[in-house]
């Protein structure tokens, strides 16, 4: 065996000399814009990091997993978590099958969604403790987690908990989550969840009375950054106002649960929950001097709404896949998957499977649950960790500054911050620099809405007026494909209605590289809306075109050819079509030179990758009277 150190023949490279190769890949090209990330959080991501960017950031690697401020973990060994799965059958007796079901095929955490007003989903009728009885009885309460989501119900449905078996897991009750969403707080607030959480801490220490939800704001458009920020102010305003009625810091953290969203920012998301254990230490230390087990945080995680879609179904899996890793890289010692269906319907036996099976294939072959932290090291997710805990701080104050979460909800900031950011996701999904699978980009021709009743359009119902009562501008919910998917759907209802099909035909013209690419553009950009797009794969001639145009009697026609060639072909086809047809005319690419003449022979738009697809879609859609 030898002893020659191979590593002295690969001498150390410098920053320097990685940013000078680059250069040169990039061929002049300007390296911020083409490989450096601004996201929405308020910072910059770097195409590489080095152990150099950890200067200044001891604090992220001193830290041991399970001591104080938890960055890496709040657990020592493992990263073991409880695998939840929430239950929202309108049938009762089908609930309590599918909660059986599920705790016998690998579910350790099973949470309940009753009927309520506020939550936007349908919920198992709990009408009375009989109700209760029936859908806990049977269930292996010493071996599993049991949660609610019950909103403005959560202290009717603890009245009705069986008093002599003690539960484990939690209420989800949050008093101002309902103010959020309703617009005024219906009579509730930290003192109705007071004597329910003080009577919890002395009988069942292990069913925690208190979510901090962060779907509040995530499922309303914000960023990272504003939902870390938000939730802790919220986190912190309850320690605050449950302190004045006379809870100590230690009990009242002691009955939280921290309820983040997951979202589609794979790296980010780690590095989210790392921060939002480090910033929660920093916050309860302000509370409290204890830095032992009274100061940890318990965050789960929740795969996020707004992400799914209503098309294409499948991509969710996928999307709740990624969510899912991100929190149990990230450290959530419990994990909700949403069933890929959810906003359709209430989960079915299929879907709930489905969804449980990410879970256990993380575990079981992935092994994600026996190393702690395994992001601990990475240059890039210690460097974003330390980025979002930053500008999380900063918000953070920002709100305390200003009079708390409270105060910052009253007034309307938050609301207003959120909206700015959901307009800006709105933009990008329109314009597709984010994009959608299925929605904005790559949709699946055949898939259509059958049942139009669908669990995404729930709303919230009004609650009662209490005199005296909190108000303020209500939180609306954020769908990433909302629009796009409006846009699908009034398609379908106008066909259903007219008992006909929204035809496009596509004609690819001229020089092969260019047509095919166009028309492929194409039939990606209209399928979007729904329509069935004819791609006739090429068409030689401007008589074989006009053939096919007879043939097919289209809607809408789409010239795929170059630029340079375009004009010649609408010229020569178009006063030919316009005799026999009322079809919109629409031309691939953007000729700018050509544009004026292209309008003034009756070209209708414009199809290219700086079109806003929406409005390009809804204007399509507004011409042929669809809207």
């Amino acid at each position: 065996m030898t002893s020659k150190k191979l590593f002295s023949e690969f001498p150390p490279i410098s920053t320097e000399e990685w940013t000078n190769l680059i250069q040169k890949d990039l061929k002049g090209a300007d390296f911020e814009k083409k490989l450096v990330w601004e996201t929405q959080e308020g910072f910059k991501i770097r195409p590489f990091y080095r152990k150099e960017d950890l200067k200044g950031k001891e604090w992220l690697l001193s830290n041991l997993p399970g001591k104080f401020p938890y960055v890496r973990s709040t657990r020592k060994l493992t990263n073991e978590w409880s695998i939840r799965q929430d239950i929202d059958s309108p049938d009762l007796k089908t609930a309590k099958t599918l909660a059986l079901e599920a705790v016998h095929n690998g579910v350790s955490a099973l949470g309940f969604v009753i009927s309520n007003s506020t939550s936007g989903k349908k919920g198992i009728p709990v009408e009375g403790p009989k109700d209760l009885e029936f859908l806990l009885q049977d269930l292996p309460l010493k071996e599993i987690t049991v949660h609610f989501v019950a909103e403005e119900r959560s202290p009717e449905i603890y009245s009705w908990l069986p008093k002599n078996q003690e539960l484990v897991g939690g209420l989800g009750y949050d008093p101002y989550r309902i103010l959020a969403r309703q617009g005024h707080s219906a009579g509730h607030g930290p003192e109705t969840l007071q004597p329910i959480l003080s009577e919890l801490a002395g009988k069942w220490k292990h069913f925690r009375a208190l979510s901090i939800h962060s779907s509040s704001f995530r499922d309303s458009g914000s960023t990272i950054v504003q939902e870390l920020a938000y939730t802790l102010a919220l986190g912190s305003e309850y320690l605050f106002r449950l302190g004045e009625l006379g809870v100590s810091p230690e009990v009242a953290n002691s009955q939280a649960i921290f309820q983040f969203t997951i979202g589609p920012d794979y790296f980010l998301e780690i590095a989210k929950f790392r921060a939002a254990r480090t910033l929660w230490a920093e916050i309860f230390s302000s509370y409290s001097s204890d830095k032992g087990e009274a100061s940890l945080p318990f965050i789960t995680a929740e795969t996020a709404r707004f992400n799914y879609g209503i098309y294409d179904l499948h991509n969710n899996i996928l999307r709740g896949t990624t969510e899912a890793i991100s929190a149990a890289i990230g450290g959530a010692e419990v994990i909700n998957v949403y069933p890929f269906d959810h906003l359709l319907q209430p989960a079915d036996s299929f879907s709930l499977r489905i969804a449980r099976n990410v879970q256990l294939l993380m575990k079981h072959e992935s092994y994600l649950d026996k190393v702690t932290d395994p992001s601990s090291g990475s240059y890039y997710i210690e460097s974003i960790t330390d980025a979002i805990t930053e500008q999380a701080w900063k918000l953070f104050s920002e709100v305390e500054k200003d009079g708390g979460f409270l105060e910052c909800l009253k007034s309307g900031k938050i609301q207003s911050s959120i909206l700015a950011s959901r307009k800006k996701k709105e933009e990008n999904y329109s314009t597709r620099k984010e994009f959608f699978l299925g929605t904005n980009q790559y949709p699946n021709a055949k898939d259509r809405i059958k049942n139009k009743d669908l669990n995404k359009n729930l709303k919230s119902s009004p609650l009662p007026k209490v005199e005296g009562e909190i108000v303020c501008e209500p939180l609306p919910d954020f769908f990433a494909g909302d629009a796009l998917e409006g846009i699908r759907m009034a398609t379908e209802d106008w066909e259903n209605e007219n008992q006909t099909t929204v035809k496009a035909l596509l004609l690819p013209l001229g020089d092969l590289k260019m047509k095919k690419a166009r028309a492929i553009f194409s039939l990606n950009f209209l399928g979007c809306a729904g329509l069935s797009v004819i791609d006739p794969g090429s068409y030689e001639t401007a008589q074989e075109a006009i053939s096919g145009i007879s043939n097919e009697n289209p809607n809408v026609i789409v010239f795929c050819s170059s630029d340079e060639e375009v004009l010649s072909y609408v010229k020569e086809i178009l006063p030919q079509v316009k005799q026999k047809s009322k079809a919109l005319i629409y031309v691939a690419g953007y000729p700018k030179d050509q544009v004026p003449e292209l309008e003034s022979l009756g070209v209708n738009g414009f199809l290219h990758v700086r079109s806003n697809l929406l409005e390009t879609l809804s204007d399509l859609q507004k011409r042929l009277g669809i809207k």
